[in-house]
């Protein structure tokens, strides 16, 4: 026989030798943008009942089969992939799913939780909508969202909008990994500013109040910045960006695990200079660093350090004459933002066993801002004058913990949780003279020696909660949860009660909190339900609104009512989903700064006596018109009045009330779309094509002058290649003069600009 024929037949015969052996597949499963292992993904083999689960670094081990094999993989909120495998050893990528109802949400319980077993209003931006969107700062993502509006004003600045009108109010609670990035009472309005972006993986945004979970300031809504953690196998990258606008970003990430133990660090840097706006540049470094270790596969250890350093200028809005003009020049020249903050949270979490967890989270914060503020400066001052204005220092440290403990049963869940913050806070504000030269321009400045404030406080809260669900029927479940808080201010003038200029006596300040939440769903049929449910939200007085005056005024906490309905529906075979909620928020006892007048004798103080309503109807719609296009549109219309709203009262009567009135920087519609093209000919090309709509909207309180809103258009291309990404974002492309935020005050209207026309590049590089 031909030597050939006989080498032929025994290379035959030893491979099909070794298909017949027995062996043993080693594997992992892993997020196909992430790279992070999937813990508890689901393993079968085709045609038998044999099957596994990952571990916590997303391994899994098949015994004793024989190759070839056909397996499937599946996880929550992940598509379901079949292949056939011919190797022992194999890495599995799992791609997020299209299916909204199939999305894994945590913030509405600290645990997991499929999107149609929750009776709340949430969204999530997923990483893959991170990944293709590269936002240079948040709003870009979040504004896609149904009902949420940030408000940029530059340099990472920012209001928020979301079942409230755009202001600076504590209304909102802003997470990182479940754990608030402030204490209570020591609100900023640019408080995410000093988030990551460059670390965060995903983003959910419950609407509405959430204190029975998180407690106070979860009013409008909560926003939770869920970090990445290490990948499976070793990965790093690096990326450059920038636009036409003074726009400069480096970002870097690295990420292995060894062992037991896995690394995450990510990081970016990023400035404007000499951008669009006179007086407007910035710089920040962010860096998260992450480790954790897998004692076992019940027992969890993560440890996460993120450190912000951020500088602004602050150039301040424009005036109408300047605003329509487009003329970007500035009246200041020293006034500043300049904010440093470092976080630590160390968890540890252990499943005692198939039914029963726990998680218990150290926090440490420390956190400083200074500015010399352009909004404290007096627009209004004459040319060639004085005016006052002020340096200020606002600082605090946290030390904490939140505990928490979940049991599974047949028909539901409960879960038991406590939370502790100690925050010692101080605050000084130093009063300036500011000198305004002949041509307008605030050329310096300087200090008078006297104190606006300057103050410490102790800020102690303690809280205890409980929720759980339960399956009544095969179609309905009930969602209930209630938390008790208790609150402490120990408050100290560090000027003593003999100071001339600074006179809040010294005191303690005790506030307490009872917020409960019930809810239901119904499944009306597969992909198709419904919901309601009931929240209760409190806000207890911020440190600004007691200490800042010469008395302490005595305040209560602000309460909110919310009632809530919503439907979700996913038709099609997935081709269609629609998300819709509709809500009715009210709010009573609101802090206002009241001005009272008797006789000769003038005050401002706060007092416990605004009352406002909120409703409107949000919605989410996701088609996909072919396998390579789709469309989403999403948005809210709501309406916000004032019920009893008093700023002035002269000899015990009112003079100056909007009560009735609708509350200024309150749009009735806002809405985004966008169209997606992903080729199949080109396989990595995405192409999209965005709008934004904000309606009308009254700029001042006695709802005298408005603001007609915007529409402006967004468009987006990127091209993924092997380790490749490029992309561009052509920001405003029909270059319209908008403004992202007008305001009217003594008869005056301001406007903070848009973005005009930006032409936004970036390269990003994989390294492995």
């Amino acid at each position: 026989m031909n030597k050939s024929i006989i080498t032929s037949l025994m290379l035959v015969f030893v491979l099909a030798f070794s298909y017949a052996q027995e062996i043993t597949i080693e594997g992992k499963v892993v997020d196909n943008i992430t790279k992070e292992p999937i813990l508890g993904a689901t393993i079968l083999i085709k045609n038998t009942s044999k099957g596994t689960t990952t571990n916590e670094l997303g391994e899994f081990v098949l015994k004793n089969v024989k190759l070839p094999i056909n397996i499937s993989a599946s996880f929550l909120g992940y598509k379901t992939e079949n292949f056939s495998v011919t190797k022992n050893k194999i890495i599995i990528y799992l791609e997020t799913a299209d299916n909204r109802l199939d999305e894994v949400v945590v913030s509405a319980s600290r645990t997991q939780q499929h999107r149609e077993d929750v009776p709340v209003a949430i969204s999530t931006i997923t990483a893959k909508t991170l990944d293709e969107i590269k936002p240079a700062t948040i709003d870009q993502v979040l504004n896609q969202a149904a009902g949420v509006l940030m408000v940029d004003l530059g340099n990472e600045q920012h209001m928020m909008a979301i079942r409230q009108p755009i202001s600076t109010k504590s209304l909102y609670l802003y997470l990182e990994d479940g754990i608030p990035i402030r204490p209570t009472g020591v609100f900023n309005h640019n408080a995410l500013l000093e988030m990551n972006m460059a670390a965060t993986k995903t983003i959910e945004i419950i609407r509405g109040p959430f204190s029975s979970l998180y407690g106070s300031e979860a009013i409008g809504g909560a926003i939770n910045f869920f970090t990445a953690n290490p990948t499976a196998a070793p990965t790093g990258s690096f990326s450059i960006r920038g636009n036409d606008q003074g726009y400069l970003r480096m970002d870097a990430k690295v990420s292995t695990t060894l062992n037991k133990t896995g690394v995450y660090v990510s990081g970016y840097k990023s400035q404007i200079k000499d951008g669009i706006r006179a007086y407007g540049d910035y710089s920040k470094e962010a860096i998260t660093a992450k480790i954790l270790h897998s004692f076992n596969n019940k027992t969890t250890w993560s440890n996460t350090l993120t450190y912000i350093d951020y500088y602004s200028e602050m150039s301040g809005s424009l005036d109408e004459t300047k605003f329509k003009n487009k003329d970007y020049t500035s009246y200041h020249t020293f006034t500043f933002r300049d904010a440093k903050a470092l976080r630590f949270n160390s968890t540890v979490k252990h499943a005692w066993n198939d039914t029963n967890n726990t998680s218990f989270s150290l926090i440490y914060r420390d956190n400083t801002m200074k500015q010399n503020p352009s909004y404290r400066i007096d627009s209004r001052a004459d040319f060639d004058s004085y005016t006052p204005g002020q340096l200020n220092d606002n600082s605090f440290n946290s030390y904490g913990f939140v505990a928490q403990h979940n049991m599974k049963f047949d028909k539901g869940v409960i879960n038991i949780g406590t939370s502790l913050d100690y925050s010692p806070n101080t605050y000084e504000a130093l009063e300036t003279n500011v000198y305004r030269n002949a041509q307008g321009m605030y050329e310096s400045y300087t200090l008078t020696g006297d104190y606006l404030s300057n103050y410490a406080v102790d800020l102690f809260n303690i809280g205890g909660y409980i929720s759980g669900e339960y399956k009544l029927t095969e179609k309905l479940k009930v969602n209930a949860a209630v938390r008790i808080d208790q609150f402490n201010y120990d408050f100290t003038n560090r000027l003593g009660a003999d100071a001339s200029d600074y006179k809040a006596p010294n005191t303690e300040t005790s506030f307490s909190a009872f917020t409960p939440r019930i809810g239901a769903i119904y499944d009306i049929d597969k992909g198709i339900g419904v919901y309601a449910n009931y929240s209760n939200g409190f806000l207890p007085p911020s440190v600004g609104d007691l200490y800042r005056g010469t008395d302490v005024p005595l305040l209560d906490p602000s309460k909110f009512n919310n009632y809530e309905v919503g439907s979700w529906l996913s038709l099609f075979d997935n081709k269609l989903y629609i998300d819709v909620a509709a809500y009715y928020l009210r709010g009573k006892d609101e802090v206002v700064s009241v001005s009272v007048l008797e006789g000769d004798v003038s005050i401002s103080e706060n007092r416990n006596v605004g009352e406002t309503e909120h409703l409107g109807f949000e919605y989410l719609f996701k088609v996909k018109l072919r396998e390579d296009v789709s469309l989403r549109f999403s948005g809210s219309y709501s309406k916000h009045n004032y019920i009893d709203f008093v700023t002035k009262l002269v000899d015990g009567e009112a003079t100056t009330d909007y009560s009735g009135n609708e509350m200024n920087g309150a749009p009735n519609w806002v809405n985004n779309a966008e169209i997606k093209y992903t080729p199949g000919f080109a396989k990595g090309l995405r192409l999209a094509l965005e709008w934004q709509h904000v309606g009308e909207y009254f700029t001042d309180q006695a709802n005298q002058y408005t603001y007609e809103g915007y529409d402006i258009f967004n468009a987006r291309i990127g091209y993924k290649k092997g380790h490749w990404h490029i992309w561009t974002n052509i920001l405003n492309v029909a270059d319209k003069l908008y403004a992202n935020r007008a305001s009217t005050d003594w008869g005056r209207t301001s406007y903070t600009p848009g973005t005009p026309r930006t032409f936004n590049i970036g390269l990003e590089i994989n390294l492995f």
